[in-house]
């Protein structure tokens, strides 16, 4: 071999051994980015062994690239799908009365814990009925009726085989396991002559008064000054928060220091159509997961029922309201389903904004009220809570955007077509479409 020829060689040498050193050392680093993110019994050393900025690997394929830090966008709101083809009408609704007792007042809740303090406190009063909604994780009625110590015709515990017996053609478009099972409790109560219904969480304790039970009122509230209005309204800093920002549970974070949001307030007494009273609560006052991390919680409200009146939305403007402890008059009753497609901690959220499109248009009212209730909140996970609530914090704005320009561009709209409206930007998915049809076929049927 001579000399130049040995030189190749071992030039050859020596780049084969830098390349399999050079790709030994991007395996070594990918696997312990990988052990970094996966394993957890060394995720607390990442921060101090292994610096994931500057440690994880190179990844030259563009496709793998995006797999693993795919780009984001800010949700548009704009229309990109189309209403399916294959979605079928159906003019057919089966439903059952079950010959049970009608009553006027009506509380509905969903659980799949034992009796409650809450539940124990409605059932205790003369004057309301309650439909507690049984989920399949939920014990069975003997048990659960049992522990309530309760006997009597104005309590009905409707079990799984009595959703799909009394309503099919709902419960086959509503999801087990999913608080939207609270629909079949709502369906109940108009079926079996409610006017009003009182839509609770079985960990708020507390009733509306009865006084304010009336389609037609003339009792004082406060009401944004003329010219005062905007399209936000945000109800918590008039009933008295110690925070500088304090919001409910769905309010547009872009409009969080918005000092346009708490407009300057007067009094009135001009009768209206109540369609919804929402009831504070105290303790554990309806808030976000970001709220619960970065605020004092829990917490009370300045406000008593003597100290402040009740605070109208109004027309035009818009404001979250829950599931938790709120009041619906018959007027509303079309508007208190729960979409199904999305997250328990997003649906009464949607049906507030989705509810107060059509309160704006038939001149319907919805009244904030002082807390009348107190909640000892059931054990949530707030990191779970905070992934769960994605779509309130990325689309509500663009939401209320939404509404208010369909309220002055098609006043004809049904609640179906707004359904589909929704579904092709992205705010409620197929399965809504199914049931919303569902629903309003259904109330069409037995009012």
């Amino acid at each position: 071999m001579n000399s130049r020829t040995e030189k190749k060689y071992i030039l050859a040498i020596v780049i084969l051994t830098f390349t399999l050193l050079f790709q030994t050392y991007n395996l070594i680093k990918r696997f312990r980015y990988e052990t970094c993110m996966t394993d957890e019994k060394v995720k607390s050393t990442c921060t101090t062994n292994l610096r994931i900025g500057n440690s994880a690997p190179n990844l030259d394929e563009g496709s793998e690239n995006k797999l693993r830090y795919p780009k984001r966008t800010i949700f548009s709101g704009k229309p990109f799908r189309k209403i399916p083809s294959n979605l079928e009408v159906n003019n057919h609704v089966q439903f059952v009365h079950d010959n049970k007792r009608n009553c006027k007042y009506w509380a509905v809740v969903t659980t799949i814990f034992k009796p409650s303090e809450s539940v124990r406190f409605i059932v205790e009063n003369p004057n309301w009925c309650v439909v507690i909604v049984a989920d399949k994780q939920t014990q069975s009625r003997d048990s659960y009726m049992s522990e309530l110590e309760y006997k009597g015709e104005k309590v009905v515990f409707l079990e799984p085989g009595d959703h799909e017996r009394l309503y099919p053609t709902i419960s086959k478009a509503l999801p087990w396991k999913h608080f939207g099972r609270k629909n079949i409790g709502y369906i109940y109560s108009i079926h079996h002559g409610a006017e009003y219904i009182w839509d609770f969480d079985d960990d708020n304790v507390g009733l509306i008064n009865l006084t304010m039970l009336t389609a037609k009122t003339n009792f004082s509230y406060e009401i944004p000054c003329s010219g005062k209005s905007t399209t936000m309204i945000n109800p918590y800093p008039y009933f008295g928060v110690s925070e500088t920002y304090s919001w409910p549970r769905g309010f547009p974070l872009e409009e969080i220091r918005n000092p346009n949001v708490t407009p300057v307030l007067c009094k009135s007494k001009v009768p209206m159509t109540i369609g919804v009273i929402q009831s504070l609560a105290n303790k554990q006052p309806d808030v976000d997961a970001i709220y619960r991390f970065t605020r004092d919680n829990p917490f009370d409200f300045k406000a008593t029922l003597k100290s402040h009146q009740p605070l109208m939305i109004p027309r035009g403007s818009y404001t979250p309201f829950n599931a938790q402890a709120t009041l619906w008059a018959k007027p509303a009753f079309l508007y208190i389903s729960l979409p199904i497609s999305v997250d328990g901690r997003v649906s009464d959220i949607w049906r507030s904004y989705f509810a107060e499109y059509f309160f704006h248009r038939d001149n319907i009212t919805l009244i904030f009220s002082p807390p009348y209730v107190r909640q000892d909140r059931n054990p949530h996970n707030l990191l779970k809570d905070l992934d769960a609530e994605n779509d309130l914090y990325m689309k509500s704005k663009v939401l209320i955007n939404l509404l208010s320009q369909l309220s002055s561009a098609d006043r004809s709209l049904r609640l179906q077509q707004l359904y589909e409206k929704l579904f092709e930007r992205g705010y409620v998915e197929y399965e809504d479409l199914k049931f919303i049809q569902a629903w309003v076929k259904t109330v069409e049927a037995i009012v």
